[in-house]
C-alpha cells in the first residue's frame, strides 16, 4: 500500500475511533489491520506526529488541525461514494464498502463536491454515520434539492430533463428509448398514481413505479 494511502487509512480509523469515543492506540490496531494489513502502527503514528497530523498523548491519538481536515476529507469521500453506489447504482452494501475504500483515495475535491451536489448533500451515510461537509458548507435549500433525482420523486406538474437511465433489463432500455425517453429529453410529470403519467411533447406515457425509479432526471426550475 502506498504511504499516502496508509496514512489516509490510519486517519480514517482515528476519526472512527473518536466517533465511537475510543481513541486509544490499542483500539486502532484491529481496525487498521483490517483495512491496511500488517504494519507497525506505533511507528506510523510517530511518523504522522512528526508530519503534524496527529498528537499522541498518554496512549490516545488526537488530531491536529491539519490532520482533522485531511481525515474529514477522507471520511467525506468514502461516505459520499457509498451513498452514490447504493442510492444511484443500486450496488450491494458489501460491494459499495469495498469500492468506497478505493474511491476515498482518488476522488478530487471538485469531484467530491459535485457528487455531494448530485446527491442533494446527504447528511448521513447508509449506516447512519454523519457525512462531514467540505470547506464550503451547502446552503440550507441545497440539502433537499439534489441536482439529479429519480423520476418517481419529481413533483406532479414539474418538468425535468432526463439525465440517465438505469434499467434492470436491457430490453427495458430499448423500450424506453423507443418511446423517446432518452438522456436530454424534457418531460413533464402529470400524475403519480396509479401510474406515473409523463408527457414528452405531444406524447403521453404511463410508467410503472419500478420504471419511474430507474429514470433519473434533472428538474427544470
Amino acid at each position: 500500500m502506498k504511504k499516502s494511502c496508509l496514512i489516509d487509512e490510519i486517519l480514517e480509523a482515528v476519526w472512527l475511533a473518536h466517533e465511537d469515543d475510543q481513541p486509544q492506540i490499542e483500539q486502532l490496531r484491529v481496525e487498521c489491520k483490517h483495512d491496511a494489513g500488517e504494519f507497525d502502527l506505533s511507528e506510523a503514528l510517530n511518523e504522522m506526529a512528526d508530519m503534524g497530523l496527529v498528537a499522541l498523548e498518554g496512549g490516545v491519538v488526537e488530531f491536529t488541525e491539519t490532520g482533522r481536515k485531511r481525515a474529514r476529507d477522507v471520511i467525506r469521500r468514502h461516505r459520499l461514494a457509498q451513498r452514490l453506489l447504493m442510492d444511484v447504482l443500486d450496488v450491494s452494501e458489501r460491494t459499495s464498502e469495498e469500492m468506497a475504500c478505493q474511491f476515498e483515495h482518488i476522488l478530487s475535491e471538485e469531484v467530491t463536491d459535485k457528487v455531494a451536489a448530485f446527491l442533494g448533500h446527504p447528511q448521513v451515510d447508509p449506516s447512519g454515520r454523519p457525512i462531514p461537509h467540505g470547506d464550503s458548507p451547502p446552503k440550507p435549500a441545497e440539502f433537499v434539492k439534489p441536482l439529479v433525482m429519480r423520476l418517481s420523486r419529481l413533483g406532479v406538474g414539474k418538468s425535468a430533463r432526463v439525465s440517465f437511465l438505469t434499467p434492470s433489463f436491457h430490453k427495458r432500455f430499448d423500450r424506453l428509448a423507443a418511446f423517446g425517453i432518452n438522456p436530454g429529453v424534457v418531460l413533464n410529470l402529470h400524475q403519480q398514481t396509479p401510474a406515473f403519467l409523463v408527457r414528452l411533447g405531444e406524447t403521453e406515457l404511463a410508467l410503472d413505479p419500478e420504471i419511474a425509479d430507474e429514470i433519473y432526471v434533472r428538474p427544470i426550475d
